[in-house]
C-alpha cells in the first residue's frame, strides 16, 4: 500500500503527525506565495527618477503608476519624496505666473535676521499677492528714442514666507520694435493681427495693448518735444514714490536736460504739459504690475472697469499746439494709424480697438515663481526589469518564509514527540537489517510518494506492531538465566 510523504527531521526522523505539518505546509504556502509575489509587484515595481514639475509639491500625490497609489496600503505605499526648493537671492532674474514682467531681485533678507546684510533664502512656491510696488523711475531720451518705465516692488515678510524682498522690473518703450517692450515680449516674427485677433479675454492682450496705446501717445508727444518747447528736451528722469495704503504716487527727485546743454535743478514750468501723457503711461504700469504680482488690494484699471476714467485722461493737445503737432496720426506697431481721435488714451477712453476693465480675463489663480522644481517622482519599471525585480525579491521572501517554518516546525515536532526506545533482542536487529537492505533496493514507485521517497532518501520503515507475545520473550539479556524481559535502551 501506498504510504503519503511526511515532514521528516534533517537527521532522518519522521515528524510525529507527519500529515498534519504537511497539511499545514501546504495551506500556509498556498497563501503566502501569491502574497510575497503581489508585495514585490507593488513594492519593486516602479523607480524613483529625477522629473521637473512647475509648482513645488509637499503634500503626497498619487503616483504616476498603474495600481495608483490610494489602492495599495498605508505600509505598502511609497513615501512622498519632497521638491527640491529653489534659493532667491540678490541678482537673481526670475519670471511670475502671470508672465507679463521679467523681475530682478535686488536685495532678499530674512526678516528674523538681526543683519541687514543680504542673505539666500528657500522658495517653496509661495505667492507674490502681497507685494506691491512702491516706487516708479521715468527715463526719456531723445537720442535713443526710448522712454524707460522702472518699477521697484517691495514684499514684506509673511506667515508663509519669512523674508523681506526688494525687486525691480524694467519696462522700455521705443520707436523701434526691437528696443520696445512689446517687441521683446513677442519676439520678431509677430504679424499683426497675432495680437489684434487674438482672445479678448486673454489678459496679456489686453495688458499689451494698453500699453502699446498709451506709450505711442507718449513717445509721439514728447518726441515733437521742438514744436512745443523754446528749447526742445534732450532727456528727463523722474523717480516717483507710491503711498503703499492708497496706491498713489508723487513725484521726489527730477533730472532734465535740453539740447542746448542746461540742465535746471527745479522743474521748468514748460514740461507740465507732458505729465498727462507721463502719468497715463505710469499708472498703466503700476496696475500691470500689481496684476502681474497678483495684488488685489488695490483698484485695478485692467480689472475694474469703473477707475478707467480716474487712471486715464484724453490728453489732448493744450492751446496753442495743433493736433497734428501733438498725437494725431501716430501709428503703433500692431495697430492701425490714428485717425479719429487726437490721442490714443482718448481712443482707450472710447473703448477703441481694446475694452479695459473685463472682469473675465483669464488670470492665473496664484502668483508665483515661473520656475521648474526638480521633484522626485515614481515611474513603472519596464518589463524585463519588473519581472527581473519580482522574481528575485520574490524568491529570496519565500526562502526565507521556508526555512522560518522548518525551523519551527522542528522545534514543535521535538516537543511533541513521544521518547523512543531501542530493541537489542534478535527479532529487532533481524528488522533492522531487512530494513537496511530495503533503503539500498527501494521498490519503484511511480507515484508522488514515490518521487518524494527518492527524493528523501532512505526512510525508516515503521516499525511492525507484533501481537506474539512470544516474541517478546526471545528478547533476552545476555549473560542472564530466566529474565526473558527484552532488552532495551532510550535514546
Amino acid at each position: 500500500m501506498l504510504r503519503l510523504v511526511a515532514l521528516e527531521y534533517n537527521i532522518g526522523h519522521p515528524h510525529p503527525k507527519g500529515h498534519w505539518f504537511l497539511l499545514a505546509t501546504v495551506i500556509i504556502f498556498a497563501i503566502a506565495v501569491p502574497a510575497l509575489i503581489l508585495v514585490n509587484l507593488a513594492t519593486l515595481g516602479f523607480d524613483l527618477v529625477p522629473s521637473f514639475k512647475d509648482s513645488y509639491t509637499t503634500k503626497e500625490e498619487n503616483l504616476d503608476v498603474w495600481w495608483g497609489n490610494r489602492r495599495l496600503p498605508a505600509l505598502l505605499r511609497p513615501r512622498h519624496q519632497a521638491c527640491q526648493p529653489k534659493e532667491l537671492s540678490r541678482g537673481d532674474k526670475f519670471r511670475l505666473s502671470g508672465g507679463l514682467f521679467d523681475y530682478t531681485a535686488m536685495s532678499v533678507w530674512q526678516s528674523n535676521s538681526t543683519s541687514q546684510e543680504p542673505s539666500r533664502i528657500e522658495y517653496t512656491g509661495q505667492s507674490f499677492a502681497h507685494c506691491s510696488v512702491n516706487s516708479v523711475q521715468f527715463d526719456y531720451s531723445l537720442a535713443e528714442q526710448t522712454q524707460t518705465v522702472n518699477v521697484g516692488v517691495f514684499c514684506e515678510s509673511s506667515e508663509s514666507f519669512k523674508a523681506n524682498v526688494s525687486m525691480q522690473t524694467t519696462i522700455p518703450f521705443a520707436w523701434m520694435l526691437s528696443k520696445d517692450f512689446v517687441g521683446q515680449y513677442y519676439g520678431q516674427g509677430l504679424e499683426p493681427e497675432d495680437l489684434i485677433n487674438a482672445d479678448k479675454n486673454e489678459y496679456r492682450r489686453t495688458v499689451l495693448s494698453a500699453l502699446q496705446l498709451i506709450s505711442t501717445d507718449s513717445l509721439t508727444i514728447m518726441r515733437h518735444s521742438d514744436k512745443h518747447l523754446p528749447v526742445p528736451l534732450l532727456s528727463a528722469s523722474i523717480y516717483f514714490i507710491v503711498d503703499s495704503i492708497t496706491g498713489s504716487f508723487a513725484p521726489n527727485t527730477s533730472t532734465f536736460a535740453f539740447v542746448n546743454g542746461s540742465t535746471p535743478i527745479q522743474l521748468h514750468p514748460t514740461l507740465l504739459i507732458y505729465f498727462d501723457a507721463t502719468y497715463n503711461l505710469m499708472r498703466l504700469v503700476i496696475d500691470a504690475v500689481h496684476l502681474d504680482i497678483g495684488n488685489h488690494i488695490y483698484s485695478n484699471v485692467f480689472t475694474n472697469v469703473s477707475r478707467l476714467k480716474e487712471t486715464v485722461v484724453p490728453n489732448l493737445a493744450p492751446s496753442p499746439i495743433s493736433p497734428t503737432d501733438w498725437a494725431e496720426g501716430s501709428k503703433p506697431f500692431y495697430f492701425s494709424q490714428l485717425t479719429t481721435y487726437q490721442t490714443w488714451a482718448q481712443a482707450l477712453l472710447n473703448g477703441f480697438l481694446t475694452t479695459l476693465g473685463d472682469v473675465n480675463l483669464t488670470l492665473p489663480s496664484k502668483s508665483v515663481m515661473a520656475i521648474g522644481y526638480l521633484c522626485p517622482t515614481y515611474r513603472v519599471k519596464p518589463t524585463s526589469s519588473l519581472l527581473v525585480s519580482v522574481f528575485v525579491g520574490s524568491a529570496t521572501m519565500i526562502l526565507s518564509v521556508w526555512s522560518a517554518w522548518m525551523f519551527f516546525s522542528a522545534f514543535l515536532a521535538r516537543r511533541i514527540m513521544p521518547p523512543k526506545i531501542i530493541c537489542h533482542c534478535d527479532d529487532c536487529n533481524k528488522r533492522r537489517a531487512v530494513e537496511a537492505q530495503e533503503a539500498m533496493n527501494p521498490p519503484r514507485r511511480w507515484t508522488l510518494a514515490g518521487f518524494m521517497a527518492r527524493t528523501r532518501g532512505s526512510r525508516r520503515t515503521p516499525v511492525p506492531q507484533y501481537q506474539d507475545e512470544e516474541q517478546e520473550d526471545r528478547c533476552q539479556w545476555p549473560g542472564i538465566e530466566g529474565d526473558r524481559s527484552p532488552r532495551t535502551s532510550k535514546l
